[in-house]
């Protein structure tokens, strides 16, 4: 009899021990932060192509012909989006705005998140006509990269690591600039 109380003893210990041990990693594993999502890429730079695709001096001088007038027209309508999503905060922040006029702000940012998308496709086909074909292999695997394309070219929603980041790059979606902001 004495016998069975020190094994239930014992056990009983065993069992409060381990409940113990398994709280305390619970708790000590609930205090670390997720870890931190990796540095977006920087921003593609004339330089940064010639170095990456290996370009001549005459594929050169259609990168510096091409940019300065495609980095306008993408700085004018980022401007642009960013003055449109200011209005549509300022008609959200107000007492009773209608949905009408919401939902028209909302359309126009979408119209100019087109604009955006269109420009810069219209400069990447623009740029890849001068490229031989290991620069265009490369230069396809670069903005797969940055968009966050897989090999087989499914791209995540919202960039590299799926949406979950938000910040400078392609977490916040097209258009936005530094640190996520219009």
């Amino acid at each position: 009899m004495k016998r069975d109380w020190l094994i239930y003893l014992v056990m009983f210990s065993l069992a409060l021990n381990l409940g113990t041990i398994g709280t305390i990693a619970y708790l000590r594993y609930q205090d670390h932060p997720p870890p931190a999502a990796a540095p977006p890429p920087p921003p593609l730079l004339p330089k940064s192509l010639w170095r990456e695709l290996k370009l001549d001096e005459s594929q050169r001088q259609t990168l510096r012909r091409l940019f300065p007038e495609h980095h306008q027209k993408v700085k004018a309508v980022r401007q642009e989006l960013a003055q449109k999503r200011q209005e549509l905060f300022d008609l959200i922040k107000a007492e009773s705005t209608p949905w009408s006029p919401i939902q028209a702000k909302v359309q126009e940012i979408s119209a100019l998140q087109g604009s955006l998308e269109e420009e810069m496709a219209r400069f990447m086909l623009e740029f890849r006509k001068n490229l031989n074909p290991e620069q265009h292999a490369a230069f396809i695997n670069l903005v797969q990269t940055r968009l966050g394309c897989g090999p087989e070219g499914a791209c995540a929603p919202g960039g590299p690591d799926g949406g979950r980041r938000r910040g400078p790059g392609m977490g916040p979606g097209p258009g936005m600039g530094p640190r996520g902001r219009p």
